[in-house]
Formats: structure tokens, sequence, C-alpha cells
């Protein structure tokens, strides 16, 4: 059922199968912001089969994109065909309201709430936040306190913070 759950998600975040398609600024915010959305979900403990490792936009699956790139191919009807089936299975009804709330947040907020999480699960940074949002600046250099202190405030929501 996972791919039914990947095309609820897009649904839910508003994304249109041209913009996952796109190789524009547009269509990477639009892959980031599901891979995102599936990463949390996952942490949450809810039924996300793919693995994520971090990457350059934070934790990334390629069995995921490779997922997006299918749904996209498919197009917004079938899309919204898959959507609905998870929902009527009842797959989906539980992540709805997650689902809602991590699309209020912008994608670069996203990013690095998942990337500081991801960090703290790394051998390097095992539980050491200020390590973690060190290196989240390092890496991403347009991080500044404000976005540092929204992915902090996100991460808590979730319960994925201590």
């Amino acid at each position: 059922m996972s791919i039914a759950i990947v095309a609820f998600i897009i649904r839910e975040l508003g994304i249109k199968a041209s913009t996952l398609l796109s190789d524009g600024d547009d269509g990477i915010d639009a892959r980031v912001r599901v891979q995102k959305v599936a990463y949390f979900l996952k942490r949450l403990g809810y039924d996300i089969v793919f693995e994520f490792d971090l990457y350059y936009h934070g934790p990334y699956s390629s069995e995921l994109a490779n997922t997006i790139e299918l749904l996209a191919h498919l197009g917004d009807d079938e899309l919204a065909r898959l959507a609905v089936l998870c929902l009527e299975a009842g797959d989906c009804r539980s992540i709805r309201s997650i689902v809602e709330r991590l699309s209020q947040y912008p994608t670069g907020i996203l990013e690095v709430a998942s990337t500081i999480r991801s960090l703290l699960d790394a051998p390097d940074y095992k539980g050491d936040l200020n390590g973690a949002i060190d290196h989240v600046k390092f890496l991403k250099p347009w991080v500044n306190d404000g976005v540092v202190k929204d992915a902090l405030s996100l991460l808590r929501s979730l319960g994925l913070l201590g």
C-alpha cells in the first residue's frame, strides 16, 4: 500500500504531477517536501517502508524518489484515485492530520528539522543537539537562528526532540 500512501501525501500537499516532473526549483521543492513528510511519518511510527539516508537536502530515499517519479508519470487523475483508495482502505486516515500539519511549514524548515533529527541518530552527533545544529549550519549556509528555532519547534511539536 506504500504507493497509495505516497499518492495521498502528494495530493494532500497540493502538488501536481507536472510539478513533480519539473527540473526547475518548483520541482525540486515539491520532491523534497514529499521526501520530508514521508520521513517524518516514518519517524512517528507510521507504516512507511522506505529507508532514508542523509543526503544534500536531508534524509532521502532513492526508492521513494522512484515512486514519486512513477506516480508523477501516471498523472493527476491516477494520483487522486490512489489517494482516495488509500483513504477508503483506512491506511491514510491516521496520517491525514500529520500531513496537514507538516504542509503548513516551508520546505526549508522541513529540510532543516529532518536533517537535525537524522543527525541526532548518527554516531558522530548521537544526542548532541548543538553539534547537530552547528553541522546543519555548516552544510546549509542559508540556515540562520530563526530557521533553526522554527525547525526545533516543529521537532518538539511532533515529539521528536527531547
